[in-house]
């Protein structure tokens, strides 16, 4: 596994290419377990169609620059260190959105975002108002045992931030990364009990919003299923081809 930064010089150019062919305008949404590999479909899907990747607290910290209510209430909360109340993440996600669809760009993959089914409901709420398709939602569905195996062999680059797999062959040189030979160590957030914590947050917030859309594929968007446990290059061909007939298979 690789970071953002690092993924898409590593990956067929028959993925990664730039002269692909522009799907249709879509908000795209993955989401599974940590470890699931949501990191690296977002960066290799991003390289492919140049859409732009946002992450949730991306988001936050440039509304919270702009003089509008939005950006107001974020900067109070983030300078008491609050944590960012459900209603002001929606309305500065939606606010990006809409500056998006006004300069053109109507596609983009959210990451961290929706977290709970308010804020799902929400979104398809205002991509209708819009006239945006609803999200395509992309379900990353791994085994417990496989992600706790990953987790638990996942390395990062103390210098870089680039991230491999002790149990694949990323790196040529042992311990260190291959990019500025840095010093490969455990993230904080892969130790075991953190690791077991993050999947039981997971199971109690994020199961029940692909729920949501899994229910309600069609009226509130479209929902897939991808197995995870696949190669990065299998699984990025498959989000490839959902980009391109995702409305094809779903009218079938």
């Amino acid at each position: 596994m690789m970071t953002a930064r690092q993924t898409s010089s590593h990956f067929p150019r028959a993925i990664t290419g730039m002269a692909a062919e522009q799907p249709p305008a879509r908000i795209v949404i993955f989401i599974g377990a940590p470890g699931s590999g949501k990191g690296t479909q977002s960066s290799l899907l991003s390289s492919r169609y140049d859409i732009p990747c946002i992450s949730t607290g991306m988001i936050l910290r440039d509304e919270a620059k702009k003089n509008t209510p939005v950006g107001f209430r974020l900067r109070q909360t983030m300078a008491s260190g609050a944590l960012v109340d459900d209603q002001t993440v929606c309305d500065a996600v939606v606010s990006r959105i809409r500056d998006s669809y006004e300069q053109g760009k109507a596609s983009l993959i959210l990451d961290g975002f929706p977290r709970t089914v308010s804020q799902a409901k929400r979104l398809n709420d205002e991509l209708k108002a819009l006239g945006i398709p609803g999200p395509l939602v992309i379900h990353l569905d791994v085994p417990d045992h496989v992600l706790l195996q990953r987790l638990a062999r996942r390395r990062q680059c103390a210098t870089c931030g680039a991230v491999y797999n002790l149990a694949s062959k990323t790196s040529k040189n042992g311990a260190r990364c291959q990019f500025d030979g840095g010093a490969l160590v455990e993230r904080d957030d892969d130790s075991e009990g953190v690791v077991a914590r993050r999947l039981t947050s997971y199971r109690r917030e994020t199961l029940p919003v692909i729920e949501y859309f899994r229910k309600n594929d069609s009226a509130n968007g479209i929902y897939r299923r991808i197995d995870g446990n696949l190669e990065a290059t299998a699984i990025a061909s498959e989000v490839c081809d959902l980009m391109r007939f995702a409305d094809t298979a779903m009218a079938a």
